[in-house]
């Protein structure tokens, strides 16, 4: 964890706020995804970045109804955050990589 906060150049124990922080979820079959969040006040424009495959991914954010949801079409990633949840799913087909993913 600390290598990935590292690599996304914000602190691990940022408070939320003004500025940027991450997040660890544990998903199904124990899988960890830190999400490195922007602080909320360009969180509408700004990029998330997180770890998956071993590398760092930056995902674009979109408009939604509800939640809050990142792409990157060239990764081929999706994510979907609601409340303290989210999901990791392919783009192309909706595919989930990572499922009921829950703030650790």
């Amino acid at each position: 964890m600390a290598a990935f906060t590292a690599a996304l150049a914000v602190p691990a124990a940022a408070a939320r706020g003004d500025t940027a922080f991450v997040v660890t979820y544990l998903c199904d079959g124990g899988r960890y995804l830190p999400v490195g969040y922007p602080s909320y006040r360009d969180a509408p424009r700004a990029p998330i970045r997180l770890s998956w495959q071993g590398r760092t991914v930056e995902l674009s954010p979109t408009r939604v109804g509800s939640g809050a949801r990142y792409v990157n079409p060239l990764a081929n990633l999706q994510w979907w955050s609601k409340g303290n949840g989210g999901t990791l799913s392919q783009l192309s087909n909706n595919r989930a990589l990572l499922t009921n993913c829950v703030e650790s």
